[in-house]
C-alpha cells in the first residue's frame, strides 16, 4: 500500500476524531478544542508535503 494511501485512510479518521473533539470541548475547554485543532492542522501540513513530495517525484520519473 501507498504511503499516499496510507495516509489517506489515517487522516478520514483522524481528521473525524479531532472534528468530534473540537466541537465537543468548545463549550467546556477552549484550550483542549484549540489543541485538538493544531493537531489536524499539523497532520494536514505532514501530508500535503508528503504528496506533493510523492508527486514530484512520481511526475520526473520517466513513464
Amino acid at each position: 500500500m501507498s504511503v499516499v494511501k496510507t495516509m489517506s485512510i489515517i487522516g478520514i479518521v483522524f481528521f473525524s476524531l479531532c472534528l468530534i473533539l473540537v466541537m465537543g470541548f468548545a463549550e467546556s475547554d477552549i484550550e483542549a478544542a484549540m489543541g485538538w485543532g493544531m493537531f489536524a492542522a499539523l497532520y494536514g501540513i505532514g501530508y500535503s508535503i508528503t504528496t506533493l513530495v510523492k508527486v514530484k517525484s512520481s511526475a520526473n520519473s520517466p513513464s
